[in-house]
């Protein structure tokens, strides 16, 4: 009954993102619109009037100043940007683990290592998206070696 309800919340918090990622989408978009909307109008109000300074123009730039951050924001939430942080998160993670080790290594010695403390388990680790560090899928909980070290 537990493993049922751990999985019930894993799915809800999937739901959470998911949908939360629909609802900025929709926010972008309608930002969109009402940009395109507004700024068509005020150009076109410009356009039928005695015409002069094109003062839309404030409007369109300051405004499109605004649209551009709201874009960047949802591409580096979720778009392309997320990737690209998460691939640089995770290849800082694997430098951190390989001065560990090798400090480790420096400490211990070569011949030494398996009386060091276990960091294969570091190793087949990542950052979650709220910063915890989660198993890789596909990973054998206990491979032989490390229950071996454990045991000695």
């Amino acid at each position: 009954m537990e493993k049922r309800k751990n999985q019930s919340q894993f799915e809800l918090e999937i739901r959470r993102r998911v949908e939360a990622k629909y609802d900025e989408r929709n926010a972008l978009l309608i930002h969109l619109i009402s940009y395109a909307g507004v700024n068509i109008l005020v150009w076109l109000i410009w356009l039928f009037s005695t015409g002069g300074f094109p003062w839309p123009l404030f409007v369109t730039l300051f405004w499109g100043v605004g649209m551009a951050g709201h874009s960047l924001d949802y591409y580096n939430k979720h778009g392309g940007g997320a990737e690209k942080r998460e691939e640089r998160i995770q290849e800082e993670v694997q430098r951190h683990l390989e001065r560990l080790a090798e400090r480790e290594r420096e400490i211990y010695g070569a011949d030494e290592m398996d009386d060091a403390p276990d960091v294969d388990q570091r190793r087949h680790a990542r950052l979650s998206d709220d910063g915890e560090l989660v198993r890789l899928d596909g990973l054998p909980e206990d491979d032989a070696a490390g229950e071996q070290r454990r045991n000695a």
